[in-house]
């Protein structure tokens, strides 16, 4: 069913076969509870507090902006070329498509979009 949906969906992207060279991503968004010291201090049996994890862990325990992370997950995708191109509901979650030319590996094994790729033609002396 998802694997119809996408190629219904995909289709109406594309271009011309051979004029635009497309990839793309499927990220679906999965929603957890952020952790809880106080929870994991209790599976340890209090061997550790909670304040004790806090401080030690302040970056997996610290109180998190659900909405910050989004847009820093959106921002480094769109940095890499990444474009959002639609989201749709599937099984109560968010699936997102993204899209963005095909890089094509260089001579020196750096990827680079296809219109940034060097000309492989001699240049002829004017």
């Amino acid at each position: 069913m998802l694997r119809s949906w996408l190629r219904r969906h995909l289709s109406a992207w594309t271009t011309d076969p051979g004029t635009e060279p497309w990839e793309y991503k499927v990220v679906q968004m999965v929603a957890q509870a952020p952790p809880n010291a106080d929870d994991a201090s209790r599976r340890l049996g209090g061997s550790l507090s909670a304040e004790a994890l806090r401080s030690q862990f302040p970056e997996y325990y610290a109180s998190q902006n659900g909405r910050q992370q989004i847009s820093d997950f959106l921002n480094r995708l769109g940095d890499d070329g990444w474009e959002l191109v639609q989201i749709q509901q599937v099984a109560d979650l968010p699936l997102m498509l993204f899209k963005r030319r095909k890089r094509l590996a260089s001579a020196g094994g750096v990827a680079m979009p296809e219109a940034e790729q060097p000309s492989h033609h001699a240049e002829q002396p004017h």
